[in-house]
């Protein structure tokens, strides 16, 4: 029987093998920077539409005037729910009660609420207070996308990130946007606008509702 013989290059196995190694190493290096870009630009708030704290959000008995469940549609309670602000706040829809709430789903890429932006701001500027608010409420978009918007528009009211859909969901709002809803201080749905708010009907709002 013949002995083995030794192994001449033990570390043979470390050795160079060639341009694949050196492409694939490479490939893998692109790979984990795009993940990590990614995850830098796109990530989650800590908390935001992760959980049950965030998205739609039961809505206390006591301050359910109609004593039915809460539906996006006129005559019932506004479903309540918990978004961040671009200034990383949680904010509750609950948290303006006793205003009259206009909430305004909407998106950058949107041509409809590009163009009917300036006339939200515009009435935000007149009645704004202690009495009514506008609540902006981004579709599914990057903060800072959303931020470069709000500059450009001049937009002071304020801005809500549904960065999972589900508050959007929760309105039975799709792509279709903007669709706004009108809740009056009390939390039931008063009014719900598919399309741009055109100016008549905002000068209906002020007229009918806020003086």
């Amino acid at each position: 029987m013949t002995d083995s013989l030794p192994d001449e290059r033990p570390q043979r196995r470390r050795e160079y093998s060639g341009p694949a190694s050196t492409m694939g190493l490479a490939a893998l290096v692109i790979v984990f920077a795009g993940l990590a870009i990614w995850f830098l630009e796109f990530r989650e708030p800590l908390g935001a539409n992760t959980g049950s704290e965030f998205g739609i959000v039961e809505l206390p008995a006591p301050l359910n005037a109609t004593g039915k469940p809460p539906v996006a549609t006129s005559g019932r309670a506004a479903p309540n729910f918990r978004l961040f602000t671009l200034d990383g706040a949680a904010a509750d829809l609950t948290d303006f009660r006793g205003k009259f709430v206009l909430l305004n789903f909407w998106a950058t890429w949107c041509g409809p609420c590009r163009g009917e932006t300036p006339d939200l701001a515009a009435l935000f500027a007149r009645a704004g207070g202690d009495s009514f608010t506008i609540l902006g409420i981004n579709q599914q978009e990057s903060p800072a996308d959303v931020r470069s918007f709000a500059t450009e528009f001049g937009v002071t009211y304020p801005v809500l990130l549904d960065r999972s859909g589900e508050v959007s969901r929760g309105y039975r709002v799709d792509r279709g946007l903007p669709v706004s809803f009108l809740v009056g201080p009390d939390g039931t749905v008063l009014a719900k606008f598919t399309g741009r708010v055109s100016a008549a009907d905002l000068a209906r709002i002020e007229l009918d509702y806020l003086r």
